[in-house]
């Protein structure tokens, strides 16, 4: 059969091409791009809560006398076109009944780290570094007739990261 004969020449061309074939040279390694975009961005963590203590008269409670502590956070930035800001306490969340009578809040901030700031207080805007910055956040309520009741008091104090 023809069919045959046809089937071993085409054979045989094959194996001829495959040992006269010189391989052409190719590329052995090679760049591949990955790319990132980081946006601005301000991450706050509140990271501790923080003690208010009366005064010896409970005419104060503070953080920034004997037997206080202050709040902390930590605030992460990717730019500079932040700032750091503490608002004015606007009352307590809880608090015995009469406590709350009478009463002027007070906030203030400090923050090392990136950013090294001492005793800032409410309503200030300071510019925040790249990087991480550690915050602590005090505050005061001075009750001007009165005394402070006997219980337990609870104050929200409202850190900020807002663009400059």
């Amino acid at each position: 059969m023809k069919l045959v004969n046809h089937t071993r020449n085409f054979a045989a061309v094959l194996v001829a091409g495959a040992l006269n074939f010189t391989p052409v040279s190719a590329q052995t390694s090679g760049d591949i791009q990955l790319n990132g975009l980081i946006l601005d961005v301000c991450v706050l963590l509140v990271t501790g809560s923080g003690t208010l203590a009366p005064n010896a008269t409970y005419t104060q409670l503070s953080s920034e006398i004997g037997g206080g502590a202050r709040g902390s956070a930590t605030v992460t930035t990717t730019s500079s076109a932040f700032n750091l800001v503490v608002d004015t306490p606007t009352g307590f969340a809880s608090m015995p009944a009469g406590g709350d009578s009478n009463v002027t809040y007070a906030a203030l901030l400090s923050a090392s780290g990136v950013t090294v700031l001492g005793d800032v207080l409410e309503g200030v805007l300071s510019p925040l570094g790249i990087g991480l910055t550690t915050v602590t956040v005090g505050a005061t309520v001075d009750k001007s007739a009165g005394v402070f009741p006997a219980g337990s008091y609870q104050l929200p104090v409202t850190l900020r990261c807002e663009s400059s």
